[in-house]
């Protein structure tokens, strides 16, 4: 950028740029002393709760989806090499990583319900990318506290967080975050409680974004939660048989039907009905919602002007 005299270099990693910063931070360059530092950014995501067979390329062919994509890439197990089931994807725009966010936010690929939310560059280092907190999802609603909880997440390592989410109305929700002293000692107890079974109900323990504590990571998964819920709500709801009959006696509606037809394209006729008779067949209202049942004569023409669309057909709900 001349007008800032600015330059932006990518590297291939991390490592790559700090090293570049340490060489060449405040070195003299033509007589003059240039700055170099990371690029920050704010459209970082951190996609959790992954299928864990999910190879890169699928998770790359995932985030493309919903804009360019500076980087991204999944985080893996250090003692295992198998993915975490979580990842990261750096958009080149923000209205992109918002885009992402927002429909990824609760979107079911295999079994999994995704989570999205934002992260700080600054959480891209070697150490800090593993996760310290996990998700114990599946548990039953309304549980009386969370020592029996606690009690089979503390056979290897003991949490130094636990709490069950609490739903609006107070009561306990269907899942519960727990925070270690060191990714670790999280890595081993996923491993060890996965499927686990407890009062009758099979366990799914997942990596929580890393970064912030388990208090913090609680209170954004609910709300995360009840942005997946509001969104749903947002939803127009679909039209009942007898809204859908009410709306042909609004003429618009079955001018918008006859369209084709008076654009002069030809239907063949339905049910042994005249051919002379125009047929209100609409490709965007065909076959699995409407039938055409009975086609009757329109009134006398010296009435046409009073009741142009009349009586001229009854129509049959098949289904939704």
């Amino acid at each position: 950028d001349r007008n800032k005299r600015t330059a932006f270099v990518t590297l291939l990693n991390g490592e790559q740029a700090q090293s570049a910063i340490r060489k060449f931070h405040q070195h003299s360059l033509r007589g003059k002393e240039i700055s170099v530092q990371l690029q920050p950014t704010d459209a970082l995501l951190c996609i959790t709760n992954l299928p864990l067979s999910l190879s890169i390329e699928e998770f790359e062919e995932l985030v493309r989806a919903y804009g360019n994509v500076e980087r991204c890439f999944l985080v893996y197990s250090e003692l295992t090499g198998h993915s975490k089931g979580y990842g990261f994807v750096e958009y080149m725009k923000k209205d992109s990583a918002a885009k992402a966010r927002l429909e990824l936010l609760g979107k079911q690929l295999e079994d999994s319900t995704l989570f999205a939310q934002w992260m700080d560059v600054n959480q891209l280092t070697t150490n800090l990318i593993h996760s310290k907190c996990l998700c114990v999802e599946k548990l039953q609603k309304d549980c009386a506290d969370s020592k029996e909880l606690i009690q089979a997440f503390s056979l290897k390592y003991k949490p130094v967080f636990c709490q069950f989410a609490q739903d609006e109305e107070g009561g306990s929700g269907d899942f519960a975050v727990l925070e270690y002293e060191s990714a670790e000692q999280a890595e081993s107890v996923r491993a060890a409680t996965h499927g686990l079974s407890l009062r009758g109900r099979r366990l799914q323990v997942s990596f929580c974004a890393p970064g912030a504590p388990g208090r913090s990571t609680l209170a954004a998964l609910i709300a995360a939660q009840r942005m997946m819920r509001n969104n749903r709500k947002g939803l127009l709801p679909e039209p009942n048989p007898v809204q859908i009959m009410k709306s042909f006696n609004n003429p618009a509606m079955l001018q918008m039907l006859l369209q084709p037809q008076l654009r002069g394209h030809a239907v063949k006729p339905v049910l042994g009905a005249s051919a002379g008779l125009p047929h209100l067949i609409n490709s965007a209202v065909g076959p699995p919602f409407l039938q055409l049942n009975k086609v009757h004569q329109v009134c006398d023409q010296k009435n046409s002007s009073k009741e142009v669309f009349g009586d001229i057909l009854t129509l049959e709900i098949l289904k939704f």
